[in-house]
């Protein structure tokens, strides 16, 4: 459910929404009031609410929310410019995460996803390593009490994990090519997505990761002994 003052904003953000088939947008509302009677009446999933409204009081919502349904309450997403003073107070009342204004319809979407499959959504801006230039910020999910760092290797391809996993042995790009049996330019946009949804600057920290998080041991259908000195 859609809870914005703006009209105009809420018809933008249901158009992408309603470009990913798994989301129904179950309705709108303008202001905390409304968004109460509707959550009641619809019962969504998420509620993704701006927390920066002029009109609506996000805080109050989340805390009217919180104290009306307890466990069952809806996750409630934040949409704004930054992580004030009124989000994080949102935060402490029980919201889920925000999206910032700034992010692609790609990061909504999937933020949304992870909010519904229990995740919290963290974000952090800046720039993204290795592009040189500005991109949209970098976002992670973690679940209550999860490893925040484990947590984003959720967001990794089953070939994604395999090349990390690859990485960790010290396999270098042609021999992670032979062993997945494809081109060494896949290999390489393959380690850089990962890379790049594991908000890490290179290999090597990568290698670090996958210790760190247990990810190099686990099964994958690699096989052979670690290779120590490649690139």
């Amino acid at each position: 459910m859609l809870v914005d003052d703006r009209a105009i904003t809420r018809t933008g953000i249901r158009a992408i929404l309603d470009q990913d088939r798994a989301i129904e947008v179950a309705g709108e509302a303008a202001d905390a009031a409304e968004a109460e009677r509707e959550v009641l009446r619809l019962g969504p999933g998420v509620v993704l609410a701006d927390a920066q409204s002029p009109g609506l009081d996000v805080v109050g919502l989340v805390r009217a929310l919180a104290a009306r349904h307890g466990d069952s309450m809806p996750a409630v997403l934040l949409t704004a410019q930054g992580t004030d003073d009124t989000a994080r107070e949102a935060l402490r009342a029980g919201a889920k995460g925000v999206v910032l204004s700034s992010a692609t319809p790609e990061q909504l979407v999937a933020a949304v996803h992870m909010v519904s499959a229990g995740y919290a959504v963290h974000v952090a801006p800046g720039l993204r390593h290795g592009t040189g230039g500005d991109e949209p910020w970098p976002m992670t999910f973690s679940r209550p009490g999860a490893d925040p760092d484990r947590a984003r290797a959720d967001l990794l391809t089953r070939r994604e994990r395999e090349v990390l996993q690859l990485l960790a042995r010290g396999l270098s790009n042609a021999e992670m090519a032979a062993e997945l049996v494809v081109s060494e330019s896949t290999v390489k946009s393959h380690v850089q997505n990962l890379l790049d949804k594991l908000h890490l600057r290179n290999r090597v920290h990568a290698v670090i990761y996958a210790h760190r998080t247990g990810l190099a041991s686990a099964a994958c259908g690699c096989s052979g002994p670690p290779r120590a000195g490649a690139a």
